[in-house]
């Protein structure tokens, strides 16, 4: 059986909602998790005195819920914010990541479509990409002012240098062949490059916005600790500064959890658009 007929009736097999049926647990994503919940839960009943800083599970527990229906009725600056914390930090995030990986993409192609603007954007963006981004900030700031401008240019920026290289990489890694038997079947320079090189890159660039996300992450934290007012980072930071190690933790987990959740979305939207890329990897040829 050749590739294209395998590919063509596994594909037909298939029916609306395929992807959530073919969501599986795994015993590990949720074993580990209990498995550590309960070790804390026995250091907070053993623990000894020269721990006493670090937060118990009980107090995280109570400050989430502080945090989420202002069970203290406003007493602590975290205390019912919960909401506008998660919509303006994931807001803040898939903007930054949207935005910064069409730009990428955009140049990506444009540097395949025209070779010199790769020897005059490279140099700038491997001479940018050691830089932290961060170091910016000061310089957001001063062009927007405080607030989402600073934290959304920022996490653009890191999106866009890590996504710029994978979308580069991916795109030359494209057999010659593929391309070359585009142009002898008739096709235009910008068809090949349309419908024959960048769905042929798309894993690969897919694989560079899952990581850019994850990167997304990162850079918007370290931005709302200090340019603005709402968020997971600005939570975080209060936190340290009042000593409330509790705080801290509550919004380390939030964070990591709403980024786990936002990478398995992007593995999700990638295994219904380029479910052909698995199908080719386990076709018997």
């Amino acid at each position: 059986m050749s590739v294209t007929s395998s590919i063509t009736e596994r594909r037909a097999e298939r029916k609306p909602g395929f992807i959530l049926r073919s969501i599986k647990i795994d015993p590990f994503a949720v074993g580990v998790p209990a498995a550590l919940i309960l070790a804390w839960w026995l250091a907070d009943m053993t623990r000894s005195s020269e721990f006493s800083m670090f937060p118990t599970l009980g107090s995280v527990i109570s400050c989430w819920i502080d945090w989420i229906f202002n069970t203290s009725d406003g007493k602590n600056f975290f205390s019912g914010t919960f909401m506008v914390d998660l919509v303006a930090s994931m807001s803040r995030v898939l903007g930054g990541l949207v935005l910064g990986s069409v730009m990428a993409i955009t140049l990506g192609l444009a540097v395949l479509w025209v070779p010199l603007l790769e020897r005059l954007t490279d140099p700038i963006v491997q001479m940018l990409r050691p830089i932290p981004k961060t170091a910016f900030l000061p310089f957001a700031v001063l062009l927007f002012g405080l607030g989402n401008g600073p934290a959304l240019f920022i996490t653009t920026y890191g999106v866009f240098l890590i996504v710029y290289v994978q979308v580069v990489m991916s795109i030359k890694l494209v057999p010659a062949d593929l391309r070359n038997a585009g142009r002898m079947l008739g096709s235009s320079r910008r068809q090949v490059l349309t419908t024959v090189v960048l769905p042929a890159a798309l894993p690969g660039i897919c694989g560079g916005i899952r990581i850019g996300a994850s990167y997304a992450w990162l850079i918007l934290i370290l931005a709302e600790m200090l340019a603005v007012r709402e968020g997971f980072g600005y939570v975080l930071w209060h936190g340290y500064e009042f000593m409330r190690m509790d705080v801290v933790v509550a919004a380390m987990l939030t964070i990591g959890v709403c980024g786990f959740l936002t990478d398995r979305v992007i593995v999700m939207l990638m295994r219904s658009r380029l479910s052909w890329a698995e199908d080719i990897a386990q076709a018997n040829v």
